[in-house]
């Protein structure tokens, strides 16, 4: 069935009367603590309840009554202001052993969702059938001569010399097309519910000059890439074999980690944040391979973000030394 719609006052009348029900009788004598007060105040203020009719084509006509969505994305939220470290499964038995959070999330006391629940509803806010973007049967890859390390804080040099020019040459023959990416619904709600408050607030700086930053960070997943294969040949005794592998983790890769000297698998981590916002609030995330330049990632990062932000537009960039060199000679050899 669809979801009910329930507005954010029906949220806040809801914790009222599960906290008077539950701890006035029961427990008479208990204290919030007071680490707990500002948590409570951000979801007392955050108004949630518009991704139920954001989420409402991803839900069937019949079946049973489905979990609030607005209730599901505070859990979730909940979980990352007070436990981050927490896995789902250690989330769900905290909901269950604490009503405090249950209620808090905006479930009836008692009453909070399981683990399939949860990633249930994270599919659905994934606009791909998939949970990688890249298949996971790939070919086995070949194995490379160990390049040269760089020196500290010095960035290694991109995969394909010369990308950055042909980037900037198709921009200005074709122009940036705006593709749809499995993504676009996490940001949509993330800039109709955070950024566009946090804006009419004024925590983003002057919208009229708005000035963004841009920066890369390693995010390693594993120590090794973890593979199975899709033959026998190992069992065979054929130890050399070019048989597609399963990847794990498909869309990661190997990248140079120039602060620790050292290479690792995982993501690079490419966030646009507001440079005049005294919290420096982050603008738009995107998770590129880890073997991705700098200079690449921030000039798909902005076409993407181009044509999804939507709040104000971008007067001025704040890059750091590295990037602002190669994308000038790179605009230089094009002016020549």
């Amino acid at each position: 069935m669809k979801p009910k719609y329930n507005s954010h006052k029906d949220y806040q009348d809801h914790v009222l009367k599960f906290l008077r029900g539950f701890y006035a009788y029961r427990n008479p004598f208990f204290i919030i603590p007071e680490s707990d007060y500002s948590i409570i105040s951000k979801l007392w203020i955050t108004d949630l309840s518009s991704i139920t009719s954001m989420l409402d084509n991803t839900y069937s006509n019949r079946g049973p009554m489905p979990r609030d969505p607005d209730a599901m994305i505070r859990s979730f939220l909940l979980l990352l202001l007070m436990e981050p470290t927490k896995s789902i499964t250690e989330w769900v038995s905290s909901l269950k052993r604490t009503p405090f959070y249950g209620i808090l999330s905006g479930f009836d006391s008692g009453d909070t969702p399981g683990v399939g629940t949860f990633y249930d509803f994270f599919k659905r806010l994934w606009l791909l059938d998939t949970p990688n973007v890249k298949a996971k049967v790939k070919p086995k890859k070949a194995k490379k001569k160990k390049k040269k390390k760089a020196k500290k804080g010095e960035k290694q040099p991109p995969k394909n010399p010369g990308i950055i020019k042909r980037l900037v040459e198709r921009h200005f023959k074709y122009g940036s097309k705006n593709k749809e990416i499995p993504t676009d619904f996490l940001f949509n709600f993330f800039q109709s519910v955070f950024l566009k408050k946090s804006a009419s607030l004024g925590l983003l700086g002057d919208l009229k000059k708005l000035g963004i930053s841009g920066d890369g960070t390693p995010i390693a997943t594993s120590s090794y890439l973890r593979t199975k294969p899709t033959c026998n040949c190992f069992k065979e005794g054929i130890t050399k074999c070019n048989h597609h592998r399963i990847y794990s983790q498909p869309d990661i890769n190997r990248g140079w980690y120039s602060s620790r000297e050292k290479y690792y698998n995982g993501y690079h981590l490419y966030m646009l944040s507001a440079s005049d916002s005294y919290y420096d609030l982050p603008l738009y995330p995107k998770l590129n391979p880890a073997s991705r330049h700098d200079s690449v990632s921030l000039l798909l990062t902005l076409n993407e973000f181009h044509h999804r932000y939507s709040i104000s537009q971008i007067d001025k960039i704040l890059l750091d030394q590295h990037m602002m060199l190669a994308l000038f000679m790179n605009y230089l050899t094009l002016m020549v």
